[in-house]
C-alpha cells in the first residue's frame, strides 16, 4: 500500500477551499463596521429627506448615482433613467411650498461592505401656494451602494398609495 499523498486530489481539496472560503469571510462584518454603515446610510437618507422637504432638486440629485442604470420605479412605473424620473417629479413639485415628511419605519439592511438596502414608510403633508396641505403615505425602497468613497442610491422603488 503506497503511502504518497495523492496530488491531484490535494490540489483540488485545496482549490474548493479557497473556493468555499473566500466569498464566506468576504461578506463578514463587524457589528463595529455594520454600526458604521448605518451610520453613514442614516446621514445620507436625511439629507435625502431634507432636501425633499425643501423641494431641492439638487439636493435630491446629489445623493444618486444611476451609472449602473438599475432602474427606478415610482407608483408602478418603471423608469430606466433618474432622469426619467426627474421629469416628472420636477413636473408634479409646480405649485408647491415645501413638504413634510415624517419617517415612521425604517430598516437599514447591510448587504455588504458597500451595497445596502433602506426600506422605510411614514406620511407627508405638502404645502400647497395656494395654501392647501394635501397629505397621504409613502412606502419606499432605496439600494445604496459605496461609490467613490460616497454611498448613493442606484436604485429605488416609491409608492404613495
Amino acid at each position: 500500500m503506497s503511502t504518497k499523498p495523492n496530488v491531484p486530489v490535494l490540489i483540488l481539496t485545496g482549490l474548493l477551499v479557497l473556493v468555499f472560503q473566500g466569498p464566506s469571510y468576504s461578506q463578514n462584518l463587524s457589528d463595529t463596521t455594520i454600526k458604521s454603515i448605518k451610520t453613514e446610510i442614516y446621514k445620507t437618507f436625511n439629507k435625502s429627506i431634507e432636501a425633499g422637504e425643501t423641494l431641492d432638486v439638487d439636493g435630491i440629485e446629489s445623493n444618486i448615482d444611476d451609472s449602473l442604470k438599475s432602474g427606478f420605479i415610482d407608483n408602478g412605473q418603471y423608469f430606466e433613467t433618474f432622469d426619467e424620473l426627474m421629469v416628472g417629479f420636477k413636473q408634479g413639485i409646480q405649485g408647491l411650498e415645501s413638504q413634510d415628511m415624517t419617517v415612521t419605519n425604517k430598516k437599514i439592511t447591510v448587504l455588504s461592505e458597500s451595497k445596502v438596502l433602506l426600506t422605510t414608510s411614514g406620511t407627508y403633508a405638502a404645502k400647497v401656494v395656494d395654501g392647501r396641505v394635501l397629505k397621504g403615505k409613502f412606502a419606499w425602497s432605496f439600494v445604496y451602494s459605496k461609490i467613490n468613497g460616497k454611498w448613493k442610491v442606484i436604485h429605488s422603488h416609491m409608492s404613495n398609495p
